[in-house]
């Protein structure tokens, strides 16, 4: 059995350790992955689960049995792509930040109208802070409502000691990038 200590080690990497340990066993093979991140844990899941790859968990420690072979060319046209939104900072724009505020609310306001409509909205580095201050929080539950998944760079939630952002939102660069490659457009603020 291939072990993976992922345990201290930041997020995006346990997913990355993780990913490359199933691409190099051989089917059959088991794999244990050790973790301490809540986060870490969470994008490993859903990496398993969406790859329909068989596990069990104890803990946030993962027993991995490497039961099918991981495509390795996920390249879709791009027209076949979500829609995605991305922000980085609590302002749109450059210039004055008074505007910008304004100009960032409108745009959340907008974006559960548009057409099409983002499949979800990506919050990194000063944009994780939508989660936590209003009427930012008020506007990313309407977007939640409007079916539009949100997502918060865990990271960055770490960095900035931010509270109440829930694990399930959580994600990492790795997911960033990997959903915004895959998308047909991005939408930036």
């Amino acid at each position: 059995m291939k072990t993976v200590d992922a345990r201290g080690i930041p997020c995006p990497k346990p997913l990355i350790l993780t990913k490359t340990a199933i691409t190099n066993a051989a089917l059959n093979e088991e794999i244990e992955v050790l973790i301490d991140d809540d986060v870490a844990f969470h994008n490993i899941t859903d990496f398993l689960k969406n790859n329909g790859i068989t596990y069990t968990n104890e803990g946030k420690n993962f027993k991995i049995v490497k039961n099918k072979e991981l495509s390795l060319n996920n390249n879709k046209e791009k027209s076949s792509g979500p829609v995605i939104a991305v922000v980085d900072k609590k302002v749109m724009g450059q210039g004055n930040d008074d505007l910008g505020e304004l100009l960032l609310k409108s745009f959340l306001g907008a974006l559960k109208d548009a057409n099409p409509k983002p499949e979800a909205l990506y919050c990194y580095n000063g944009g994780v802070y939508l989660g936590v201050e209003e009427p930012y929080k008020t506007l990313l539950q309407e977007l939640r409502d409007a079916g539009i998944k949100i997502f918060f760079c865990g990271t960055c939630v770490k960095f900035y000691e931010l509270e109440g952002i829930k694990v399930e939102e959580q994600t990492n660069m790795l997911g960033i990038i990997e959903a915004m490659a895959n998308a047909s457009a991005v939408i930036r603020a």
